[in-house]
């Protein structure tokens, strides 16, 4: 089914293809398009779709370029009522259903998960301000204190750097490299660290003891 419904990106509504719906019921190409040109209008009332154009095959005799119209699932329910019931269009249009169900579905979790991962990454912005501030009045004179443990606590809870991950990930923050389970993890790092620091323990003593299995 994932050959069947496509996503440009999260946040853009899924879509088939015309030569998709042709080939899987059994619709000759050009008989698609000429019902999606005879009520063009009808289609468009239904929300404005795009179109490709596909070139003849590599080596192929003769052929024009044609259209390859991309289609929501409202303009594919459209475009069956149009169509003959025969068993296979109609095999194909319990399929493509399923198919826009699933993608859907699993489009829904995603947003779910970046969602989540927004409010966790939030947290973790407080709690940077917050390991700040206790750096900044714990330990004024020390010029390094803040990069030395933002970097150890990225270490413990990823086993690198963060301009490592970075690097790795190809993104500007390395929050953004992060799990949501590593960003709370990192979340509850950064407290111990504040933590430490405020009872007067060392950078070694601090490393010693957030290193170890809780």
């Amino acid at each position: 089914m994932e050959d069947l419904v496509f996503i440009h990106d999260f946040k853009s509504e899924p879509y088939t293809t015309s030569d998709i719906v042709s080939e899987f019921s059994g619709v000759k190409p050009k008989r698609i398009r000429e019902l999606i040109t005879r009520h063009f209008n009808d289609f468009e009332e239904l929300g404005g779709f795009s179109f490709e154009w596909a070139k003849p095959m590599k080596g192929s005799q003769g052929g024009r370029p044609h259209r390859i119209y991309q289609l929501t699932e409202t303009h594919v329910t459209f475009l069956f009522t149009l169509l003959d019931n025969t068993p296979q269009v109609v095999k194909f249009n319990l399929l493509i259903a399923k198919a826009f169900k699933e993608l859907k579905k699993r489009v829904a979790e995603q947003q779910q998960e970046i969602a989540d991962k927004n409010i966790l990454l939030e947290r973790n912005r407080k709690t940077n301000k917050d390991l700040g501030q206790v750096i900044h009045d714990y330990l004024p004179d020390n010029p390094y204190a803040y990069s030395n443990y933002h970097t150890l606590a990225y270490k413990t809870v990823t086993g690198f750097t963060p301009r490592k991950l970075r690097d790795m990930y190809h993104v500007s923050h390395a929050q953004d490299a992060l799990t949501n389970e590593q960003v709370e993890r990192l979340e509850q790092v950064k407290q111990a660290i504040a933590s430490l620091i405020m009872i007067g323990q060392d950078y070694q003593t601090i490393q010693l003891a957030i290193s170890k299995p809780a």
